[in-house]
């Protein structure tokens, strides 16, 4: 009786053991410190006109012309963000980078227009089924495209 007595305890005790160490597996122990991601930073394809790292940029059929240390040019954008969102940041960031709002117009087909110094930037906004397209063109005004040094 005393073998067996002994076998039983040796069992339960070798049970506690076995539920002891699988629970200790479970347990969550100090936070570990995430790897935070960074977080890319705007585009600038314009030398002070930032675009938003959601949107992507039709390469294929955007244009940018630098000369004399301005740029011009059209980007066109796509990507998953909301409309008001897009509008609420070009409206931030322009004005960041010293442009003055001239004009707004907000429906299916935004437009926003900018102006600074000798150009103007026109900000059109679609908003798509799945993706909001925009195109932001950053043009000189008629009066500087005269006054410009030739090379």
């Amino acid at each position: 009786m005393t073998i067996r007595r002994t076998m039983v305890r040796l069992s339960l005790v070798g049970l506690a053991l076995l539920m002891t160490a699988s629970c200790a597996m479970f347990e969550k122990g100090p936070a570990k410190p995430e790897s935070t991601q960074k977080r890319l930073p705007d585009v600038r394809e314009f030398d002070d006109v930032l675009i938003p790292r959601e949107m992507d940029i039709h390469k294929e059929s955007s244009a940018i012309y630098r000369r004399e240390g301005m740029s011009a040019g059209l980007l066109r954008l796509a990507g998953r963000v909301e409309t008001t969102s897009l509008m609420r940041y070009f409206q931030n960031n322009m004005a960041n980078e010293g442009w003055r709002p001239i004009s707004q117009f907000r429906s299916p087909q935004s437009l926003m227009i900018f102006q600074k110094g000798n150009r103007m930037a026109v900000i059109a906004i679609e908003d798509g089924d799945i993706e909001t397209f925009a195109d932001v063109w950053v043009v000189p005004m008629n009066e500087s495209i005269d006054n410009l040094p030739p090379k």
